[in-house]
């Protein structure tokens, strides 16, 4: 789904390309207290590091419980 790894000079750059970046929400003297992720990026990309997140913490779960 990303390419050429190398393309992303910077690891910032490939949160970005994800879309799970912070949105920091400022006004003024307002500053959000509630950030949420932008969603530019690639919905594809995000969903698969959904699941692999959410299979990494089943596992983890899994191993705790048997322990």
């Amino acid at each position: 789904e990303i390419g050429e790894i190398d393309r992303f000079t910077h690891p910032k750059k490939l949160v970005a390309f994800a879309g799970i970046d912070p949105s920091i929400f400022e006004s003024g003297r307002f500053k959000g207290n509630v950030n949420k992720i932008t969603k530019r990026g690639s919905s594809r990309l995000r969903r698969a590091l959904y699941l692999a997140v959410k299979c990494a913490i089943r596992d983890c779960r899994k191993k705790k419980m048997t322990q």
